[in-house]
């Protein structure tokens, strides 16, 4: 017997995310993966709040020599994660 109405996985997935509001979320989450990948582990311990909104990335760094660092690191940062994502997420990286 052979479906005739059958939806590929994926598509529903997407209208699973799309019908509950999810993109955001899923959004934003993908973001801070993707600075926690970029900067490695030494400089994602450093960062004690993460706040994405508007396609700008904010975070705030423990070590104002960790911050000095991603300063000068952050067009480099920026185009890594949007490079990761697949798309231009990020716009601009606020250090705090």
């Amino acid at each position: 017997m052979k479906r005739e109405n059958y939806i590929k996985i994926d598509e529903l997935l997407d209208r699973f995310i799309k019908e509950f509001g999810l993109e955001n979320g899923l959004q934003r989450t993908r973001v801070f993966n993707a600075w926690d990948q970029v900067v490695g582990l030494k400089f994602s311990k450093l960062t004690i709040n993460k706040f994405y909104k508007d396609n700008k990335l904010y975070c705030s760094i423990s070590s104002s020599v960790a911050r000095d660092q991603l300063f000068v690191r952050r067009l480099q940062i920026k185009k890594q994660i949007n490079e990761i994502l697949g798309k231009e997420y990020v716009a601009e990286i606020v250090l705090k």
